[in-house]
């Protein structure tokens, strides 16, 4: 698929193509299906015009680092709403597990910013163009960070680490395939995840949603997961849990 999906993980395209081939029976509508969805769970987080933006303060980041990392952290919607707080939120999350080694699961340009703090991050993403940016950032700064552009419903290989992150990813799951995310969690190689939910829509409608996601997954959870905490922290609803038993 070209245009502003040519970067997208060939994978993901196919999957969704199929999807949509069988669910509808003319190739216009199979074709708007796919695009709909890629832009739900890719496009609406980071433009083509912001990753060019993005490229432009990489390559002019030698003269003011700090400035340039905060301004590329903005381009991407995820990141963009955690930069007020961002010291802040990871402190919380990340301190009290003493993780040094992390697995960022459509970690968008997430891995910049932990890279920036010292931490070993592996990152995974369906955008080529995020994935690219951070491995360039990551040589450029020389930091252990690197990603892969994968689609983590059709590639089950994970590297291991302390702890994984998805942030904000099971709805995503979800909304593709049902009972997806808690498949995906239950083959992750850490002995702790952290998992968060937003808590609004991205138009910033806070419509029930901590209730709805608390109910959810500490319900599906329950006998897989133990939680260790849960709390929730400037607009998402977050969780640190390790497997029952460990």
């Amino acid at each position: 698929m070209g245009g502003k999906y040519a970067d997208i993980c060939p994978d993901t395209v196919a999957r969704l193509t199929a999807q949509a081939a069988a669910r509808y029976r003319s190739a216009k509508e199979a074709d708007k299906a796919v695009k709909t969805a890629l832009h739900q769970i890719t496009g609406a987080f980071m433009t083509p015009d912001e990753l060019k933006r993005a490229r432009k303060l990489l390559a002019s980041a030698g003269d003011d680092p700090a400035r340039a990392l905060s301004e590329t952290l903005a381009l991407h919607s995820s990141t963009r709403e955690r930069l007020p707080h961002i010291d802040a939120f990871y402190d919380a999350l990340l301190g009290p597990i003493g993780a040094r080694t992390l697995l960022d699961l459509a970690c968008g340009l997430n891995p910049i910013y932990l890279g920036s703090r010292g931490f070993v991050v592996r990152g995974v993403d369906i955008s080529g163009g995020c994935i690219a940016l951070v491995n360039d950032w990551a040589a450029a700064r020389g930091w252990d960070v690197s990603a892969e552009c994968r689609d983590l419903l059709c590639d089950p290989h994970l590297p291991g680490a302390d702890a994984a992150l998805a942030m904000k990813l099971l709805p995503v799951l979800e909304q593709q395939e049902k009972g997806a995310a808690m498949r995906l969690l239950g083959r992750l190689p850490a002995p702790v995840i952290i998992v968060t939910f937003p808590m609004k829509t991205l138009g910033g409608r806070g419509v029930g949603m901590e209730r709805h996601y608390s109910e959810w997954f500490e319900g599906e959870s329950r006998g897989m997961f133990d939680i260790l905490r849960r709390e929730a922290l400037f607009g998402e609803l977050c969780y640190i849990v390790r497997r029952s038993g460990v």
